[in-house]
Formats: structure tokens, C-alpha cells, sequence
């Protein structure tokens, strides 16, 4: 669309439009915000940010018990790792090391968004340096057709699957690639 019929449509200055999609304006109310979005169809969309550290929900913690409860011992467990870049609020759900192998484990008790859920895995999985990474899923319906329908490019990013990734953490063994856990 043309900066003057996005004007027009919602009652504004096509310079104003201009300095909206520049990011020029000072001030911008989330109602004109709106109207400005859907004149252009798109739907605006708002994440806002803990200032601290999160923490985890009780059914995200049910799940990272479960999956402890079968590893080996040896693993060092520690929860709601930092990333450690100045100024950044990421944290990673959970990093298991054994001499030589370091996994960040992200925990999901619903798979709502493959691409961008596991987009922020990998760059929590970089900026944290861990060797490996292991999406841990919880076993329900919704995440199972989720998985299902991402199948042909989880496949390649994830080519570990639950029995032979939970094999080799319970015999403190590296799983050798990325790996999906369901339980």
C-alpha cells in the first residue's frame, strides 16, 4: 500500500504514516497503533518481559523432574541458567554437564510455535556455549500434532529422538546431536 492510502484510511497525515513506519514518532497510543496495523493487515502484538529472573511454572518444573529422574547421577544439573551478555534477561530452563558435554535442555509443556520456539532455543543454546540441545516436550495430544506437523524439518535439527537421547544421558553419555524428548 501506498504510504497516502494508509493516510487516508486511518485519518492521518501520510507524513505521519512516514515517521510511524521509521519509527520516527515520539509518541504513539496503542488504539493508533492498532488502527495503523490494520490498515496495512497485519495485527499488532505486544511480549512483555520480566526485569528479573523467571521462574518456572509448576508444570514446566513436573517436567524437568520427570526428565531427571532418568538421567545418570554424574549429570551437574542447574536451572534457570543466565545468559551471560550484559543486559540480557534470557535464562536458559536447564544445562546438564558431565566431563566434555554440556546440554541446555528447554523445556516446553506446549509447542505452539516450532519455528520461533526453537529459533530462541538455538540462540540461548549459542550464547550459553552448550554442546548440545535437547527440546523436552511434554507428551500431551497437542504437542504430539505439533510435532507431527513439523516433522520434516524437526527431523534434520533434531535428528535424537526420546529412547535413544534418555539411553545415553542414563549412562552419563553424550546423545551425539541435538535431540526431541517427550515425556
Amino acid at each position: 500500500m501506498r504510504q497516502v492510502d494508509v493516510a487516508q484510511a486511518i485519518g492521518a497525515s501520510s507524513s505521519h504514516v512516514s515517521r510511524v513506519e521509521l519509527a520516527r514518532v515520539t509518541y504513539l497510543t496503542v488504539p493508533r497503533l492498532a488502527r495503523h496495523a490494520a490498515a496495512v493487515g497485519l495485527k499488532p502484538s505486544v511480549k512483555l518481559y520480566p526485569l528479573g529472573r523467571r521462574l518456572l511454572d509448576r508444570p514446566q518444573l513436573e517436567l524437568l523432574a520427570r526428565f531427571r529422574k532418568r538421567l545418570h547421577a554424574s549429570w551437574l544439573w542447574r536451572t534457570e541458567v543466565p545468559v551471560p551478555m550484559p543486559g540480557d534477561l534470557r535464562s536458559g530452563d536447564c544445562v546438564i554437564a558431565v566431563p566434555g558435554c554440556s546440554i541446555l535442555v528447554e523445556a516446553y509443556t506446549r509447542l505452539s510455535d516450532w519455528q520461533a520456539q526453537t529459533a530462541a532455543a538455538g540462540r540461548k543454546r549459542r550464547d550459553l556455549q552448550a554442546d548440545r540441545l535437547v527440546l523436552l516436550l511434554a507428551a500431551t495430544h497437542a504437542n504430539r500434532r505439533a510435532l507431527a506437523e513439523a516433522a520434516p524439518i524437526a527431523a534434520a535439527s533434531f535428528p535424537m529422538r526420546t529412547k535413544a537421547t534418555l539411553a545415553a544421558l542414563a549412562d552419563a553419555q553424550d546423545p551425539g546431536a541435538d535431540a526431541l524428548v517427550l515425556l
